[in-house]
């Protein structure tokens, strides 16, 4: 017993010496041993910091990684940590002073293939965030336009009308959110009853955008609607690709911009947004006024024909 009983004291005492020394590790030791070319050390330590990190700590621990990992060519594993980097901040890269310019180059062109799917997915987010009257999504409209000045995305043709559709919407979100509660009405005796005049369709405001969420509106309906025809290359000539268009429709039925919040093809987006451009529609109506809307087309390339779908 009195064995059983020190040799666990001990045991319990070598717990706790290794954790005090993981505890005591820290992103300078890091760094010291990456400076070193201690590379596997230095990784063995991120690895365990990262899961504590979180902020500016986080993105130095990623980053350090990546550096590690690329020096023990681990490219894949690198990518990913970048990847994961640039989602939590899509303007981030490494200072010429911290990374050699191989590091910066994979960390630019990792960058620049992501950056369009990230733009995309945060125009998503923020309209989601409209949509549900978040007072807040401006916010993400803005972080849209600002990455939309980008170079490796201002040259993405998928993406040419999305800034004025985020927009657009920015400054809806605004408005509303600055717009004064409607005071209550005042209640009155009802007035004898007698011929009125009818009223004439209310001017429509052109700083608001209606979508299909909006029940007192109707949807604007094609009068010219030209599908480019789809000719797949050889290897892709079986199988089916699936797209969403964003077409913004003015008051006269004309399309004021189009872009694709999800790519179609990359063979076949450049082709259908230049067809969108000349599309037709009945504008939208919202009491009998003619107004702006987004509407929101799916679609479909099959091997025999394309499609689409409200």
């Amino acid at each position: 017993m009195k064995f059983t009983r020190t040799s666990c004291l001990l045991l319990a005492a070598i717990l706790l010496a290794s954790h005090a020394a993981a505890s005591d590790e820290t992103l300078a030791q890091a760094k010291d041993l990456y400076a070193t070319a201690a590379y596997d050390e230095a990784l063995a330590i991120l690895d365990r910091l990262q899961s504590g990190a979180s902020g500016k700590d986080s993105t130095a621990v990623a980053e350090y990684r990546v550096f590690c990992l690329l020096a023990l060519d681990r490219r894949d594993e690198a990518r990913k940590t970048i990847e994961a980097i640039l989602i939590d901040n899509p303007f981030y890269l490494p200072s010429a002073d911290q990374a050699s310019p191989r590091i910066q180059t994979v960390f630019r062109d990792t960058r620049r293939q992501m950056l369009p799917k990230i733009v995309t997915d945060r125009y998503a987010a923020a309209k989601a965030a409209f949509e549900r009257k978040d007072p807040h999504a401006a916010e993400g409209f803005d972080q849209v336009l600002a990455l939309m000045d980008d170079p490796d995305v201002r040259s993405v043709p998928s993406l040419g009308d999305l800034r004025m559709v985020a927009s657009a919407f920015r400054d809806l979100t605004r408005a509303m959110a600055d717009a004064p509660a409607p005071a209550p009405a005042a209640a009155r005796a009802p007035e004898p009853a007698r011929d009125m005049p009818v009223a004439s369709p209310a001017t429509a405001d052109p700083n608001i955008v209606y979508t299909a969420n909006d029940a007192d509106v109707i949807p604007p309906v094609a009068t010219v609607q030209r599908i480019p025809r789809w000719a797949p290359p050889r290897q892709t000539a079986t199988q089916d690709f699936k797209g969403t268009l964003e077409v913004l429709v003015d008051e006269t039925g004309a399309v004021l911009s189009a872009s694709l919040r999800n790519s179609v093809h990359p063979v076949y987006d450049s082709e259908l947004l230049k067809a969108v451009r000349v599309w037709k529609f009945n504008p939208a109506r919202k009491q009998g006024a003619p107004v702006r809307y987004l509407k929101i087309i799916d679609i479909r390339l099959t091997p025999a024909l394309p499609t689409t779908s409200r």
